[in-house]
């Protein structure tokens, strides 16, 4: 037989067996997603991308400011000088079928007895305020191709974080300590909301903290189709009107907290 054509022979076997198998993310819902690969990698080298959300702040129709001055439900000028609320156990829904997740661990001391045990909880909640920067990011997001239909959770914290210590967590984490303090470790845990504002007429400081959570029910305006291996965010209304333009804030401040479900709109997504 011809040498060159024991060659020819040659050259395929040893290109198959220098071949290797690729190795890496197969889940079209990751950022490094690999349609190449011929083998799904280990737990754990997928990476997501991340589902916020942005409460825009407006009264009715016009931007919010904390410069303004606002009239509520019986006419009582008054003016907001801090406004917080917690959105705990956040998910997205497609259909009837709700997504997994979405997961934030962060490591966190919780209260047992007269000690703190170190321990990690899935954070996917966010604290909606009057001022700072809005968009919070909620935890990773794994959509699948089914269009978006609903964001649900807690309007107000869940009950796993009860016992959390807030020095414990991380700074940047809704958990922390806050200013003027959302959770007193006196065994309530965190409050669901807390208000504080001056009454024009009599200059009165007032404070109004809540703890009652509600069901937070929020429907896209028309279903969305996801963009798999993309960061999501779902800019929301936040409607200060709606919680504080309703009550008689002289004589019953703790009533905006029937208000606080309804606070809320999705207007868009990004």
């Amino acid at each position: 037989m011809p040498r060159r054509f024991l060659l020819f022979l040659f050259l395929p076997l040893l290109a198959a067996s220098c071949y290797e198998d690729r190795i890496d993310c197969l889940d079209p819902d990751a950022t490094n997603y690999d349609l190449r690969a011929d083998e799904a990698c280990p737990d754990d080298c997928c990476t997501y991308p991340t589902f916020s959300l942005d409460p825009q702040r407006f009264w009715g129709d016009e931007i919010f400011t904390l410069a303004d001055t606002f009239t509520d439900g019986a006419l009582n000028q008054f003016r907001i000088i801090r406004f917080r609320v917690y959105l705990s156990e956040l998910e997205l829904v497609a259909g009837d079928n709700f997504l997994p997740t979405p997961e934030n661990v962060v490591e966190v001391g919780v209260i047992s007895g007269t000690d703190t045990i170190t321990t990690e909880l899935n954070a996917n909640l966010i604290l909606a305020s009057s001022s700072g920067s809005p968009t919070a990011s909620v935890g990773t997001l794994r959509t699948g191709s089914e269009a978006l239909t609903q964001v649900q959770g807690l309007v107000g914290m869940s009950d796993v974080f009860n016992d959390v210590y807030p020095p414990s967590a991380p700074s940047d984490s809704p958990l922390s300590t806050q200013i003027n303090l959302l959770n007193f470790n006196d065994g309530n845990g965190y409050l669901t909301a807390s208000a504080e504002f001056v009454l024009t007429e009599t200059n009165d400081t007032v404070r109004v903290d809540l703890y009652d959570t509600a069901p937070l029910l929020l429907d896209f305006p028309t279903a969305v189709e996801p963009v798999r291996g993309s960061n999501l965010t779902v800019e929301l209304a936040a409607d200060y009107q709606t919680v504080f333009g309703n009550v008689n804030l002289a004589t019953e401040p703790e009533r905006i907290g029937e208000f606080l479900p309804g606070m809320f709109t999705i207007i868009g997504v990004r």
